[in-house]
């Protein structure tokens, strides 16, 4: 278990940055980062089934083609109905920050303990994750872009955390700060 802390530790300064720079991103161009991402997920599937169809041609094998074809379709249906599915989105990503608010509001309780880590920033910024978690859970059919904005504010903020903790407790040995 002691290993498991121990490579989320290792892995948070990174982390932290990529956090960082998709959350600034996702707030700056909020709607083409959307349309970017179903393009992308389209277009992946599209290129599956091609594959597969090409896998076909060349070993004449039945199974391919219906892969082909499940891929073709699973493309045209998220081409089509991304708005929807996207709109059921807000009600996993406020369980998502809830959760998130919870981890920190446990990290910070456990960072109490210690005298020289000031745990008041990590409680601060765990209830306002579990607040706006709260919120976007109670009002998730709200406008989709803000939301997305709101989100990457959120993410930026848990990727200036995660350096901020990754720098802190860079030395730190005991896993049950984490």
């Amino acid at each position: 278990m002691s290993s498991l802390f121990r490579s989320i530790q290792r892995h948070a300064f990174s982390r932290g940055i990529l956090y960082l720079l998709i959350g600034i991103l996702i707030f700056l161009k909020p709607k083409q980062l959307f349309d970017a991402g179903v393009y992308l997920i389209v277009g992946y599937n599209v290129l599956l089934g091609v594959i597969n169809l090409v896998g076909y041609l060349k070993n004449k094998q039945n199974g391919q083609v219906s892969m082909s074809i499940f891929y073709f379709i699973v493309a045209l249906i998220i081409w089509l109905f991304a708005q929807p599915i996207v709109s059921i989105l807000p009600i996993f990503l406020g369980i998502l920050i809830i959760i998130g608010g919870a981890t920190r509001i446990s990290r910070a309780l456990n960072l109490r303990q210690y005298v020289n880590i000031s745990y008041l920033p990590m409680l601060i910024y765990g209830i306002a994750l579990l607040i706006a978690g709260i919120f976007i859970l109670f009002n998730p059919f709200g406008s989709l872009i803000v939301l997305f904005q709101f989100f990457g504010i959120v993410l930026t903020l848990s990727g200036i955390s995660e350096l901020v903790t990754a720098i802190k407790l860079r030395n730190y040995k005991n896993p049950d700060v984490f």
